[in-house]
């Protein structure tokens, strides 16, 4: 008896909590039936409009070469700011996927790249009691209550055998945030100094969040609140790569989970990755993130910015502009969805090629657009 009501009074502190962050729930879900899209626009799709016929950054460029950078990129976030796109990426300097630092680099029309700095190190050492083995850039935004940008990244250990853990794999992913120490909208080069950790492993994990959990997050503001989604995964049984959401009234947090039956988001069937969203002109959300398919990236939509429409795939190589190893899952992450002025979308991506039989994920460009 004791048992059930300690879970009646949490379910109630629960529902009070929700009920603090959406006092205009009820309002906002009337409006938004006052403003849907037109059955027209709604069929809408994102295709491919125009693309590079290879890489904009591949392992031959002189900033590459100069850092030493052997096996590519992944993940990230692509900002436009004053007409400059400024990328955080993790260049992975060894091993893919395994040795990472995470760098910032800036381009007039994200085609033609310069690297500017080395923004996080990784600590040397995956093992179970090093919990910055690997660092992963996920989300960057400006923060107006600090007046100052914040990148946030997920920092991984290596599973711990003696706890029948698999030592190759990523375990207790724990999100810091940093913020630049150069105040106001200009600072957005940094450099960044680390603010704590805002999610992780805990007391309210929930079952589909596996021993990966918790990966990549990128906040979003809904009104005051701000909201992010985080992803997770099972090794041990393995199963698939799901998204949830956490929300918080402020991007330092604390930031609280979604409930179990509202999380996992029914985004994919299988995998999403590394999701980014940003705020469409006509109001919408859009998603954008990385899915398993055949040189396609995957997105969903959102008329509120905490429903979310299944996944959408779009084919961003194709024949005329094929330069990724062929096969599920070569093209791989898509770092932004900038609107521009013209209505288009750059997408700014990476994806895996051959270099002298090894494997380096460049990085491409791509441009869509409605249709």
């Amino acid at each position: 008896m004791k048992k059930q009501f300690s879970h009646c009074k949490y379910l109630l502190s629960y529902a009070i909590l929700l009920v603090s962050f959406f006092p205009a729930f009820s309002q906002k879900s009337q409006d938004m039936r006052g403003s849907m899209l037109s059955p027209r626009k709604s069929k809408q799709t994102l295709q491919l409009i125009s693309a590079e016929k290879g890489p904009v950054i591949k392992a031959d460029h002189p900033d590459v070469l100069a850092t030493h950078n052997r096996s590519g990129f992944e993940t990230g976030q692509v900002v436009k700011l004053k007409g400059v796109y400024h990328m955080f990426v993790n260049e992975m300097f060894e091993r893919p996927h395994r040795d990472l630092r995470i760098s910032h680099w800036t381009s007039p029309d994200a085609r033609n790249w310069k690297r500017q700095s080395t923004v996080v190190n990784s600590v040397p050492g995956r093992t179970h009691t090093n919990p910055r083995a690997e660092v992963w850039v996920t989300g960057v935004v400006f923060n107006e209550e600090e007046n100052a940008w914040n990148i946030f990244y997920v920092a991984y250990r290596g599973g711990d055998e003696s706890k029948g853990e698999i030592p190759g794999s990523d375990y207790q992913g724990r999100i810091w945030r940093a913020k630049s120490t150069i105040a106001g909208i200009d600072g957005i080069a940094g450099p960044y100094a680390d603010m704590g950790i805002v999610l992780e492993p805990d007391a309210n994990s929930q079952a589909w969040e596996g021993q990966q959990a918790v990966a990549c997050f990128n906040p979003y503001k809904v009104g005051n609140t701000w909201y992010s989604p985080y992803d997770g995964h099972n090794y041990i049984p393995m199963t698939g790569w799901p998204t949830g959401l956490a929300f918080a009234s402020s991007l330092s947090g604390p930031w609280t989970r979604m409930p179990e039956g509202f999380n996992p988001l029914p985004l994919a069937e299988v995998f999403t990755e590394n999701e980014v969203v940003s705020r469409l002109k006509d109001g919408r959300y859009l998603m954008i993130y990385d899915s398993m398919g055949d040189h396609e990236i995957g997105y969903s939509l959102s008329e509120d910015g905490i429903h979310w429409t299944k996944e959408t795939r779009v084919k961003i190589q194709n024949q005329r502009n094929l330069w990724a190893e062929p096969g599920d899952h070569y093209t791989r992450t898509p770092l932004c969805a900038i609107e521009e002025d013209d209505g288009t979308f750059t997408v700014v991506y990476t994806a895996m090629m051959k270099v002298d039989g090894r494997n380096f994920y460049a990085v491409g460009k791509c441009v869509l657009g409605w249709k």
